[in-house]
């Protein structure tokens, strides 16, 4: 213990008498550790950290799934799963919805989760004040009950301990308040959800014999038996699914490829993001190599002057083990220096990020630092030190002490050793920083290209905004019609309004599908027809969203509940059921109808599931002919769209004071939110690159400035023989290019080896675009060139009789 505080005195000692090198190394790799840091607390807490939940690695998301999509759960898998599973010791469905909020203020819709009364014990979560769901309360005859969030328990009741027994307004019926959550009540699997209710088997403007026809809305958590693995669970999971299909051959998922599949938790939590938080964890540790490889070679620059220190500590007994601590000791300080600044760093890069990409991330998941990522720091800063100090600290170890004493020839052979390795660290910070570099432009390139896709749609001067009518009030199709007609025709007379619409999906947001059996195709059961994305609209929403019109006519006004059935159909439907044929007047049966409705129009494509999505086969419907209460409000104006949103919504409490509006926001930030993710992710990994790639051209720049210094004898005899200036100029650029090349080579073979893990991730781009990988390098080599001609430049001004006296 004496030996290792008298190690950190001297060390302390040693780095203040070098405040300039210490701050350098510090900073440099104070960059490194602050974005490891960042980025592992990142992952930390959507990868590593346990949920909140009793047992939470038991824990299972069961999902009906076929080979394309997600299908959703129905009712009768739930009761299914429930009462003849074996592996799972308890089942919970939920779903989510809407409700309106009257009363205690303003009008609100609030996010409602549907729950089965066993999903919080389940889980082991208790409510701050009440009690949980009883399983009376989870049949159709319960009472109608609800738990509330905290947040909206304190913002809209004022955090009143007696809201608890009584009732509150929700969809005009009254509820009873049993429970209130905690604050820090984690439920990221569900999103966000103020208002919780048992009543899982009912849905905002579902009928419960539709719900129990087959109508795929819930999603199924599990908890496994002690003992019993998710292998166990699946293959259990497989008889079900063919006992679902026997006893319900005409239900729409009683297709033979409908699967159930069992998976934990966190994978159903974190499967959008997984890989991008892998990636980004991956490039930051490439930040980390280079960083250190950029202090290795600033260490192996100091070498030379502490030769002579350390063989007069050698010649006075000390042996190369205490050399070799004490040289690790300060380059393990300097890293626990680093590490300071580097948590500091990281604590503010975690919460940028966290701001700015919490769209992105799954809620209820909160990016904070913990002992967890403290640990990690100080593991990455003693590991770092370790690292970057062994080489410098065993090569001067090994120093000749007579050579050194007498300082004579400068020990030649040592100073090649250190210029050997300084250059392969140059090289590999070159292989690294490149590797980034191309990473960062294939997505750029791919965000490039997004940018200029083509909705098929005019997204500018749009303001939308949600409506959804509650079912009580609202419950026949009469209702639903006319309320949003009179909106329509109160909104479309307003200045500055050019037209108005409604659409049951929003655009880029198309998640509505149904079975449909087009006009030609194989007669088959219900299950195993295409599911294909259905939308209601008015007949104002293709002139509204300008959508161009390739053929037929759009909807009119007598396209009305009591008319024929028609559709209209875009053009990937119709090339993919009658390529070559003309759709307009073919039919399509939609769900459980048993006649066809008839195609009077074909639309050109939209993207209906996002911009870097495949266009999916899409049907249109009337408004009336498909009414729905949840509904979206688009308004095209003549000004700018945001300043229009309050005399809308005065028009739509015209006709219901008590009817809310939520999600006001235009199409153009629908847009922009469509491409949120890959953008964020370019910028980070495009910081990184270019903090890796400047951290190369300094360690470019400061091999050839040490050779230069290193070698001015050698240069001064050149230049007293004759040579020329040029010559000096060339052979210093020369070392530096050559270090460039070969760095390059390597960074282009692990690019093109590495870069097609990124392939899930690029929109239009190949994973080994041709012009990422020729622009980077050239990109690379003219900046390296540039940083080579400095030192090269000082080199050329050399005096050699002065340089010759002096040596």
């Amino acid at each position: 213990m004496l030996a290792l505080l008298r190690d950190l005195r001297f060390s302390l000692r040693v780095l203040f008498k070098n405040p300039g090198f210490a701050l350098a190394a510090i900073l440099i790799l104070a960059l490194g550790i602050g974005a490891n840091t960042a980025m592992f607390t990142v992952a930390s807490a959507l990868l590593l950290r346990p949920f909140p939940y009793h047992d939470p690695q038991q824990l299972v998301s069961v999902e009906s799934k076929d080979k394309t999509a997600e299908r959703g759960g129905t009712l009768l898998r739930y009761e299914l799963l429930r009462d003849r599973s074996q592996s799972f010791q308890s089942v919970a469905a939920w779903t989510n919805d809407t409700f309106d909020l009257t009363g205690h203020g303003e009008p609100m819709q609030v996010p409602v989760a549907r729950v089965s009364p066993s999903f919080f014990p389940m889980l082991g979560v208790r409510p701050q004040l009440g009690r949980v769901f009883s399983d009376a309360e989870g049949r159709p005859e319960g009472e109608h009950v609800v738990m509330l969030s905290d947040a909206l328990w304190r913002s809209r009741f004022g955090g009143d301990p007696n809201i608890v027994g009584r009732t509150v307004t929700l969809d005009t019926a009254p509820h009873t308040v049993v429970g209130i959550l905690p604050a820090d009540a984690q439920f990221p699997f569900i999103g966000q959800a103020d208002v919780w209710t048992p009543r899982y088997f009912e849905l905002t403007l579902m009928t419960p014999q539709r719900l129990r026809s087959g109508v795929g809305y819930l999603s199924f958590l599990a908890r496994l038996r002690s003992g019993t693995t998710v292998a166990q669970a699946q293959s259990e999971l497989a008889v079900l699914n063919e006992q679902y299909r026997q006893q319900n051959p005409t239900a729409p998922d009683a297709d033979p490829a409908v699967m159930m599949m069992a998976s934990p938790l966190r994978d159903l939590v974190v499967a959008n993001v997984r890989g991008r938080i892998l990636m980004l964890s991956a490039a930051v540790a490439v930040v980390l190599l280079i960083a250190c490889a950029n202090v290795a070679s600033l260490l192996l620059s100091r070498a030379l002057s502490r030769r002579r220190e350390i063989a007069v500590r050698t010649a006075m007994g000390a042996s190369r083990g205490v050399i070799v601590r004490q040289l690790l000791t300060e380059s393990i300080l300097l890293a626990l220096f680093a590490g300071v600044l580097g948590v500091g760093l990281g604590w503010a890069a975690t919460r940028a990020m966290a701001t700015l990409s919490a769209s992105q991330l799954p809620q209820g998941m909160p990016i904070t630092m913990d002992l967890r990522v403290l640990l990690f720091a100080v593991g990455v800063s003693l590991l770092t030190g370790a690292g970057f100090g062994i080489f410098p600290a065993l090569q001067l170890a090994r120093a000749d002490l007579n050579t050194t004493l007498r300082e004579e020839g400068l020990s030649a052979s040592a100073g090649r050793e250190r210029a050997r390795v300084r250059s392969l660290l140059v090289v590999g910070q070159v292989a690294l920083s490149l590797l980034l570099l191309i990473g960062a432009g294939l997505l750029l390139r791919s965000f490039a290209r997004l940018l200029r896709v083509d909705p098929g749609f005019d997204a500018h001067s749009v303001l939308t905004m949600n409506v959804s009518l509650p079912t009580v009030k609202y419950a026949k199709p009469e209702q639903q019609i006319a309320f949003f007609d009179e909106v329509l025709r109160r909104v479309s007379a307003l200045p500055g309004v050019r037209s108005a619409a409604i659409s049951a999906a929003l655009p880029l947001s198309s998640k509505r599908i149904t079975p449909m059996l087009p006009q030609g195709q194989a007669e088959v059961p219900l299950a195993q027809r295409p599911f294909l994305d259905i939308e209601a609209v008015s007949p104002q929403w293709f002139d509204t969203m300008r959508v161009p019109l390739r053929g037929g006519r759009w909807f009119i006004a007598a396209d009305d509940a009591q008319a024929p059935k028609v559709i209209v159909v875009n053009e990937t439907f119709a090339r993919r059921f009658w390529p070559g044929e003309n759709p307009l007047g073919k039919r399509v049966i939609i769900g459980r109808a048993t006649v066809g409705a008839e195609v009077v129009g074909v639309a050109g494509d939209v993207k209906n599931q996002g911009l870097a999505e495949e266009t999916q086969a899409q049907v249109y419907v009337p408004f009336p002919q498909l009414p729905w209460g949840n509904m979206n409000l688009l308004v095209r104006t003549d000004v700018p769209p945001q300043g229009m949103a309050s005399a809308v919504q005065k028009q739509i409490a015209a006709v219901d004071a008590d009817q809310p509006v939520t999600s006001i926001q235009t199409v153009d930030e629908l847009m922009d939110s469509s491409r949120s993710q890959p953008h964020f992710t370019m910028m980070l990994l495009a910081a990184f690159s270019v903090g890796a790639f400047a951290l190369a051209i300094i360690g470019i720049y400061g091999v050839l400035a040490y050779s230069v210094a290193q070698r001015r004898h050698e240069m001064a005899i050149r230049l007293a023989l004759g040579a020329e200036r040029g010559d000096i100029l060339r052979l210093v650029v020369g070392q530096g290019l050559w270090l460039s090349v070969v760095g390059i080579g390597i960074g282009l073979l692990a690019a093109i080896l590495m870069t097609r893990l990124m392939s899930d991730m690029l929109y239009d781009v190949s994973a080994r675009d041709l012009m990422t990988f020729i622009l980077a390098p050239v990109i690379f080599l003219g900046v390296a060139l540039l940083a080579s001609y400095v030192p090269a430049r000082r080199a050329t001004k050399l005096n050699p009789v002065e340089a010759l006296r002096q040596s």
